[in-house]
């Protein structure tokens, strides 16, 4: 019996790991040396002429610059706002805290695009606030700019502070409340636990958020193209070479960014390794503070309410825009006439509501299929440290250092013919092909915010279910399950929500039986129905509102 049992282990395992390896090679490494390969080619030669030709033009230079100036930057202000957020919603006791984490969480409910013409229309030359201020204080001119570096970065901070609020609210939720108690005990000030034991705890959120954000800034396409001005970066320059049909060019470009996000990441592993921390003797949550200073309270909550309000305004402006009559709102500042006929035309017409259709469906897959593949993988690293271990942790992690626009032209290059990958069929053009792409970005957001909550999890209570009795599966749902639950659940709402208003790759992916709603609303947009397309946002914020109230929820149930 034990051999049996030994030997079907070892069947499994050999499952499980040909799974694995046959999903990162096939559909991550080969995809991207074929991106390397083209940059490489010049007259069927393998060369580094492209990449000599493109570094010696000073304009070329000046993109590659900044790119990392934007990356760094975007990094810093994020960093600052999403962690002081999690700090202020998970240890400060406050009214309304279920209210105040779902919007909080808004930003990343919305397509990229959508975002940023609702911040144009609010803050752009003509805007909302931008008018107002204007009549309100008789000013001749626009009192600022919404456009190039800042204008960039202002959208930065505004969408991706969520991945530093998501990841350090989660490790907060896992801290060590014994050695806590155990410092106050010993007479450590506040200070002196802050960076002692409760820093060391969340680094590894904050080194994974530093990934996340460093390649989203990097990679980011919508502000960019739409408000960069002459603040030029790589992203927005791919897509130029592209269009010029300069394919080796824009392969250089890619590879570049490719480089900049892969060191980025093996930079900030190996600081991770060299502060990883032990795993807690006993992980709680921490009874929330309750703030005494009334100055010290007037001002954090001042500071939150404006937070709050910059994030609630471009939300407001979409709503306010999808009741506009069409065409008013384009030479009106403040439209009067409102109706439902874009919410009517949404709901009565089949060929208008399926995108928003397809993209819930292609969302869903994306969550189930990359949390039962991350979840796996990242208890098997957890557990056993090993160096193959580590190279299918780094293999998982590469697509957050590819571009979205990278990962859909790697996809297009390696299966737009049959590949024995995709069982000697063509994705491309496919229904499964934008699932596909969704799945290889979900992984490495599933993978990492598993592994913080696994490296946190007290591995004794496994030893004393296997003790008294219990198998492995019993001890995997019975225990492991309930202690890792609040990180899947969250990584796994973050992945739908960024699925469902996805843009960049379905641009490249989608074809007649999987368009998203992403593309309808710019669609919408191109043929000048401004209605039509906030429409489609709204409902994409009221999908995502519901998957976050459901998120609270099971949150509170656990």
């Amino acid at each position: 019996m034990i051999q049996s049992n030994n030997y079907i282990k070892k069947i499994l395992n050999i499952i499980f790991f040909g799974s694995i390896l046959w999903v990162l090679v096939g559909f991550i490494i080969l995809p991207m040396l074929n991106t390397i390969k083209t940059s490489l080619v010049n007259n069927n030669i393998i060369t580094l002429e492209n990449y000599k030709a493109y570094f010696a033009n000073p304009s070329n230079l000046l993109v590659v610059k900044n790119t990392l100036k934007l990356g760094f930057s975007t990094v810093i202000c994020c960093g600052i706002i999403g962690t002081f957020l999690a700090f202020y919603v998970t240890l400060i006791k406050t009214k309304f805290t279920k209210i105040l984490r779902i919007i909080l969480l808004t930003p990343m409910m919305v397509p990229g695009v959508i975002i940023v013409i609702a911040f144009i229309q609010l803050y752009g030359e003509s805007g909302l606030i931008t008018k107002s201020l204007e009549v309100l204080f008789k000013l001749k001119s626009a009192p600022f700019k919404f456009e190039g570096f800042s204008g960039i970065l202002f959208v930065h901070s505004y969408t991706q502070y969520v991945f530093f609020y998501l990841n350090v609210s989660v490790a907060l939720r896992y801290l060590d409340l014994s050695s806590i108690e155990a410092a106050k005990s010993l007479g450590a000030s506040k200070l002196k636990i802050f960076f002692t034991v409760i820093l060391p705890s969340i680094l590894p959120s904050l080194f994974s958020s530093t990934i996340v954000t460093f390649i989203s800034g990097i990679s980011s396409f919508s502000a960019p193209n739409l408000i960069g001005g002459r603040f030029k970066v790589l992203s927005t320059q791919i897509l130029m070479s592209k269009a010029n049909n300069h394919i080796n060019i824009a392969s250089v470009q890619v590879t570049i960014l490719l480089i900049m996000g892969i060191s980025m990441l093996l930079i900030v592993r190996h600081y991770e390794k060299k502060h990883s921390n032990p795993n807690s003797i006993k992980a709680v949550r921490l009874n929330k503070i309750e703030l005494n200073n009334k100055y010290i309270k007037t001002i954090l909550n001042i500071i939150v309410t404006l937070i709050l309000l910059l994030i609630i305004l471009p939300i407001l402006a979409i709503i306010f825009l999808s009741f506009v009559k069409p065409g008013s709102w384009m030479i009106e500042i403040f439209p009067k006439e409102f109706n439902f006929d874009n919410y009517i035309t949404l709901f009565t017409k089949k060929r208008v509501l399926k995108p928003f259709i397809n993209s819930i469906f292609m969302s869903i897959i994306a969550v189930i299929v990359s949390i039962f593949f991350a979840v796996p993988l990242a208890l098997t690293i957890a557990k056993r440290k090993s160096k193959i271990n580590s190279t299918l942790e780094v293999i998982a992690m590469l697509p957050w250092a590819m571009p979205s626009s990278t990962i859909a032209i790697n996809l297009i290059n390696t299966f737009n013919t049959k590949n024995i990958f995709a069982f000697n069929n063509v994705l491309i053009g496919r229904y499964y092909i934008l699932p596909i792409a969704y799945i290889i970005t979900a992984i490495p957001i599933i993978l990492r915010t598993s592994l913080i909550a696994v490296y946190k999890f007290n591995k004794d209570l496994e030893d004393a279910s296997k003790s008294l009795g219990a198998n492995n599966i019993i001890t995997f749902f019975k225990i492991t399950v309930p202690q890792i639950k609040p990180a899947i659940v969250s990584s796994g709402s973050l992945v739908f929500i960024r699925c469902l208003g996805e843009y960049t790759m379905s641009a490249l992916l989608y074809g007649v039986s999987n368009k998203p709603i992403s593309i309808a609303m710019v669609n919408a947009m191109n043929e000048f129905d401004i209605g039509l397309s906030m429409s489609y946002g709204v409902l994409t914020i009221i999908i995502c509102f519901v998957a976050m109230i459901f998120t609270e929820s099971f949150d509170d149930a656990f």
